[in-house]
């Protein structure tokens, strides 16, 4: 369990200190093994003063993947070119990944979104708009393109394996080389927007 000095007891509690340390102990031990009497100890603190600030567990967890979608950089103003505002996007969730590889996992499955998460949808819209793609397709584009990037993040924080066959006697533990690297982000990067690129094109004809 993290250990905290005297001066660091003594500091106040906050909504932000609190998602921090719960960060920590979530890159350490996973979100599973989170829970507020562990946090409270990691801030030598009361279990019970933490309710003034977060109201359960779940909400705990909104606050940590908030916190860690606010370092999702959203360059403003937005490149001119749609291709540069999606590849920075797209850089950026596979950097963020790699750097918090066990909060992401909860992150992208978890049924609640954060007003983060919001803005970053609405910003991928706008990226789309300048690329010239249709209204009614718009929708399932922006939710393509979010699930795109959130699937090649959690492969850049966890690799890609490959699955052992059902009845083996001996599960086939064999790690994928492709997935996690710089080089293979930008691969994948550049196919989807040379897949937006495809479906504009022939959107104009």
């Amino acid at each position: 369990m993290p250990r905290t000095s005297p001066r660091q007891r003594r500091q106040p509690l906050s909504p932000e200190r609190i998602y921090l340390a719960a960060l920590a102990l979530i890159e350490e031990n996973g979100a599973d093994d989170l829970s507020m009497r562990k946090l409270a100890g990691a801030l030598g603190v009361d279990a019970m003063s933490l309710y003034h600030h977060v109201e359960n567990k779940q909400a705990l967890l909104q606050g940590v993947f908030q916190t860690v979608q606010e370092e999702l950089v959203l360059p403003e103003p937005m490149p001119a070119d749609w291709k540069e505002a999606l590849r920075q996007l797209g850089q950026g969730f596979h950097q963020l990944a790699q750097r918090y590889p066990r909060v992401f996992p909860p992150m992208i499955t978890s049924p609640w979104g954060t007003e983060r998460e919001r803005e970053i949808f609405h910003y991928i819209q706008r990226a789309l708009h300048k690329a010239g793609v249709a209204e009614q397709d718009m929708p399932r584009a922006t939710s393509a393109l979010y699930t795109f990037g959130i699937g090649m993040a959690n492969v850049a924080a966890n690799g890609l394996r490959l699955r052992p066959l059902y009845g083996e006697p001996e599960p086939v533990n064999e790690a994928s080389a492709h997935g996690t690297s710089d080089t293979d982000a930008q691969f994948s990067i550049e196919m989807m927007l040379a897949g937006i690129e495809s479906l504009v094109s022939e959107g104009r004809h």
